[in-house]
């Protein structure tokens, strides 16, 4: 019996609720997109260069892009971290590993400052195109980069 009760009461709290609902959303969307139509026309007067589109154009397609590599046999190593520098400027990359393949795709993440001393805690050997070999480490907090760009070692300063 208090079954019973608990849903009656249940489903009276509820019905004003659950008929209220859609009337509210379909009250509302004539407005709504009265409101993004507005907006989109005066986008579309004030955006008259031809530069700005281009711009944006080229931005959308650089975020997207991405080289896929195969991995190497035992390419992916986790290990202790270890210190390394690099010594100029170098592209750090993000990493997104296929489930279901050997695969592996870098896209560009942003750019790792030289002179400073970085964690590494892993390790990604692929293969390329031409069947050699290259090796990516991961810097603790950043992403991705070459191991040809980087040192084993903390930086230190020449004299």
């Amino acid at each position: 019996m208090k079954k019973f009760a608990t849903m009656i009461t249940v489903a009276s709290l509820a019905l004003p609720l659950a008929l209220a609902a859609p009337l509210a959303v379909t009250s509302a969307l004539p407005t709504a997109n009265a409101a993004t139509t507005k907006t989109t026309a005066k986008k579309a007067t004030t955006k008259t260069t031809p530069t700005t589109t281009k711009k944006t154009a080229s931005k959308t397609t650089t975020a997207t892009k991405g080289v896929t590599y195969t991995l190497a046999k035992n390419g992916v190593k986790n290990f202790k971290a270890v210190s390394y520098h690099i010594k100029a400027n170098t592209n750090v990359y993000k990493g997104f590993f296929y489930a279901d393949a050997a695969k592996v795709t870098f896209t560009k993440k942003g750019v790792l400052k030289g002179a400073v001393t970085y964690k590494v805690t892993r390790s990604v050997k692929v293969t390329t195109t031409g069947n050699k070999t290259k090796t990516f480490f991961y810097v603790t907090g950043q992403g991705y980069v070459a191991a040809s760009a980087m040192t084993k070692g903390p930086y230190q300063q020449a004299d």
